[in-house]
């Protein structure tokens, strides 16, 4: 069943009313409980895609299409209207978990900032963080939710965004190059993390990254983009298997 239709999507930029196109006419559909795979070098459109479902794009974007949300369209709701959307329906991994916490507070604080909504009790609150912490396979949960940022690897960062993009168990997980900031010995953890959790929290899953051999592994179907536009769009396997276009099989031969 369609969880999410794209149709007919264009981003674009005004700078100096000049517009750059950022995506072009994309449409792609998200099935409940498939993992799809966008793939493509920077600048192809990948990130802004995941940005415009969100309705986090700046002001100066310009955006046309539909964005279907079960039968609903994402781009007639107002802000309000989106922020009931964002972490509770749908939910976002950034690249760089660093950036993505807040380096001048502890791990609990920024996780009740989040579940404000659900519950006020702080030790409530607290069991409701070492419960998602523990889902993600952080060890010593009680110990990391009262470390800052700095004081903790990469990989257990990245661990600890994931737990709170899922706080409010959201239907669909948007995770925007979520191995690129850390070291290649954790991604192959992170990647299975992924993999669990798609099945335990009974997840859709848009994953971006310009790594083919990344979206290979987790990936159901795969978006190949270059230059804002899609260019070839097919189940995982027939993808690697049967390439039609000359950017593909570049990508392809890179991992192969």
């Amino acid at each position: 069943m369609s969880l999410l239709e794209v149709k007919n999507l264009s981003i674009s930029y005004k700078i100096d009313d000049v517009s750059y196109v950022a995506v072009s006419e994309v449409n792609f559909v998200l099935e409940e409980g498939q993992v799809l795979g966008i793939a493509g070098a920077s600048g192809s459109g990948k990130s802004t895609i995941a940005k415009g479902i969100l309705g986090i794009l700046p002001d100066n974007a310009l955006i046309e299409g539909e964005i279907i949300f079960q039968g609903k369209n994402l781009l007639a709701f107002n802000r309000k209207e989106m922020e009931k959307i964002r972490g509770r329906e749908i939910s976002m991994v950034f690249q760089d978990p660093s950036t993505a916490l807040n380096p001048v507070r502890i791990i609990k604080r920024q996780f009740y900032d989040i579940l404000a909504r659900v519950a006020k009790d702080k030790a409530v609150l607290d069991k409701m963080i070492v419960s998602k912490l523990e889902s993600v396979h952080l060890e010593d949960a009680l110990e990391v939710m009262n470390k800052y940022p700095h004081e903790l690897s990469g990989g257990m960062k990245q661990r600890i965004v994931i737990a709170a993009a899922l706080c409010l168990s959201p239907r669909i997980l948007i995770a925007d190059e979520p191995t690129s900031a850390i070291d290649a010995s954790i991604k192959k953890q992170i990647i299975l993390e992924l993999k669990g959790l798609k099945i335990s929290e009974n997840l859709s899953m848009i994953y971006i990254s310009h790594n083919l051999a990344e979206l290979k592994s987790i990936c159901d179907e795969i978006i190949v983009m270059k230059d804002s536009k899609i260019i070839e769009q097919n189940a995982t396997a027939a993808l690697f298997n049967c390439p039609k276009e000359p950017y593909t099989i570049e990508l392809i031969d890179a991992v192969v």
